[in-house]
């Protein structure tokens, strides 16, 4: 009978265990720039990249959650920096501003808590905040330049410029989202994010040479479901 009754305390614990998992998937468009700790580098505007990921949220109570899973970002931006380039009409290397346009791609594991109440029947909203570990996974970039009489334009194809971009960054996250319960176990929700990075993007020897500070960032909106 002991035994029975361990197994059977064993089954309903790992039951409640389950019951306070969910999981998800969710997409959307981001909007992209580039930040900068230096007068060195320019942002140039905002450009349309996208998010998609998977979601799994642990519910510690009924209205307190710790959020993770995995997003894939696919970052576009433009911005302007100062580097050395050899000029073929001078034969000698200066200090030319650099306009790259850069398309970048990478993983990051989130870290957040989330913080829901209700605001109607089968309604609710939720603020979330945390950090996100980030793994740069490609970056190509279409380089331009001039330099007085002197153009360059790097031609229609994007070029490969991991090498230049450091392989791990930290961000920190917020997120404002609202979740309408559908049936029981699924709902959709509509979520308003913001992922901005603390490191410079630029490896350690291109941020000496240049003297530029990189820094990625994105506001998005995603839809998704949750089970």
């Amino acid at each position: 009978m002991l035994i029975i009754s361990l197994v059977a305390a064993m089954a309903m614990g790992a039951n409640a265990q389950t019951e306070n998992l969910r999981f998800g998937i969710k997409v959307g468009p981001t909007f992209d720039w580039a930040s900068s700790g230096s007068t060195a580098a320019t942002n140039e505007g905002f450009r349309l990249g996208a998010n998609l990921g998977l979601v799994c949220d642990y519910y510690v109570t009924s209205y307190f959650a710790v959020s993770s899973g995995v997003d894939v970002n696919i970052l576009n931006m433009k911005y302007t920096f100062t580097d050395r380039r050899f000029v073929e009409d001078f034969l000698e290397e200066t200090n030319v501003a650099v306009s790259r346009r850069l398309n970048a791609v990478n993983v990051e594991i989130p870290v957040k808590a989330k913080l829901s109440f209700d605001v109607a029947d089968l309604f609710k909203a939720y603020a979330e905040a945390g950090l996100g570990l980030g793994f740069n996974c490609r970056d190509a970039g279409k380089d331009s330049y001039s330099f007085y009489w002197v153009n360059y334009e790097g031609g229609d194809n994007y070029v490969d410029c991991t090498n230049q971009y450091r392989p791990l960054q930290l961000s920190m996250l917020f997120g404002l989202g609202a979740e309408y319960e559908i049936s029981r176990d699924i709902s959709a929700f509509a979520q308003l994010t913001f992922d901005h990075a603390f490191s410079n993007a630029f490896v350690r020897s291109l941020e000496k040479q240049t003297g530029s500070i990189i820094r990625n960032n994105y506001v998005g909106v995603v839809v998704g479901i949750m089970h």
